[in-house]
């Protein structure tokens, strides 16, 4: 009850600091080292939502849904060229030697399996959560997809350590041919701390082929500059839900000044397929809490997911794959599922088809990563 009580009142108190707070707000800072906005055509990455939005509408029409239009931003149509024709094979052929790593988001250790991305949401000690929540995926034929237990408040730093650790140990597994990285908001900081310390210290492990940002946290987000002295006051005095304590800069590590620094100067490393995966959606169509914080960035701009901008979730040289339809939320995390009741309730209630889109992802990564 107490637990209970503690999140409330951290609820309650983000609701308070987010509806006072102005309505627009400056993400840059002197000394940050120049961006600039352009074409994805004219940007170095490649544009491959027509044919992977052919093969996620495949996999809406296996679960039974056929309203794709309802969930991605470009819907495809008749004339929209389908994914290469060789993908159905060379994704047969590598499964089996494929193992799939999944990295999590601020606090992602706090809510159980509701925390894991594109997982069931069934509620599991967090020790089989990590693998069990994936089984539903079993039917692909990959080798292995887990969860990396990591801690949900704790600096990218700490986070790339304890996250390079596991690719040595999963790349030390006989049979395993081929590692797919897959981050989810400060997931994505998280894994390239890992890659740039992994190149540093021994080199990279040459079965490391891809890493796949969805709703990934590559530039930051302006709120959590904006938010960071205030969240960094309250932090150590509070430990919300299943949360562990906070270690320190864990907001500090999805601020623009340090993401963008960060980037500037450690690019990720040459020889990995990179992939991008942005979300963005209309107001009225997040989850409550999340619409205070989208006003803020609508003042940036309206394509955003409630916690970054659309154009700061892609990586450098990747191949962006989709514009989901859906808040930061939604687009990985079944929170819409299970236990507690208070955190189904600040669910968007759209019931987005998470599923299908990883099935789609996984499906198209292994098969065209070099």
């Amino acid at each position: 009850m107490m637990r209970c009580a503690r999140a409330t009142a951290l609820l309650l108190a983000a609701w308070l600091v987010a509806a006072c707070a102005p309505a627009a707000f400056v993400p840059y800072r002197p000394g940050e080292p120049p961006t600039v906005t352009l074409p994805v055509a004219l940007a170095g990455v490649v544009d491959a939502r027509p044919g992977f939005a052919v093969l996620y509408a495949a996999e809406l029409r296996t679960a039974g849904r056929i309203d794709a239009g309802r969930w991605l931003h470009s819907a495809p149509d008749a004339a929209s060229p389908g994914p290469p024709a060789s993908l159905p094979a060379v994704f047969a052929e590598r499964a089996s030697s494929t193992s799939v790593l999944v990295i999590g988001g601020l606090f992602g250790d706090c809510l159980g399996a509701q925390a894991v991305p594109f997982g069931d949401g069934v509620d599991r000690p967090p020790e089989r959560s990590a693998v069990d929540s994936y089984a539903q995926y079993a039917d692909l034929g990959l080798r292995s997809i887990r969860l990396v237990p990591l801690p949900g408040r704790a600096s990218s730093d700490a986070n790339g350590r304890l996250l390079a650790e596991a690719i040595r140990a999963e790349a030390a597994v006989p049979g395993v041919r081929r590692i797919v990285l897959v981050g989810y908001s400060k997931g994505v900081p998280d894994a390239l701390h890992a890659l740039a310390l992994l190149q540093h210290e021994s080199g990279l492990p040459r079965s490391v082929v891809a890493l796949v940002s969805i709703a990934g946290a590559v530039m930051g987000t302006p709120l959590a500059d904006f938010y960071q002295p205030a969240y960094d006051a309250v932090s150590p005095r509070v430990t919300p839900f299943d949360c562990t304590p906070s270690q320190g800069d864990e907001l500090a590590s999805v601020t623009r000044r340090e993401r963008i620094a960060w980037l500037a100067a450690k690019p990720p490393p040459a020889g990995l397929a990179y992939y991008s995966i942005v979300a963005h959606a209309p107001l009225d169509e997040m989850a409550p809490p999340l619409r205070l914080t989208a006003r803020q960035l609508a003042a940036i701009d309206p394509r955003n997911d409630g916690q970054l901008l659309a154009a700061d979730a892609v990586l450098p040289g990747s191949a962006l794959l989709a514009e989901v339809r859906a808040d930061h939320w939604d687009v990985a995390l079944p929170r819409d599922r299970g236990p507690p009741t208070l955190t189904r309730a600040m669910t968007s209630g759209r019931g987005y088809p998470r599923e299908a889109l990883f099935r789609a992802t996984l499906k198209w990564v292994v098969a065209t990563a070099p």
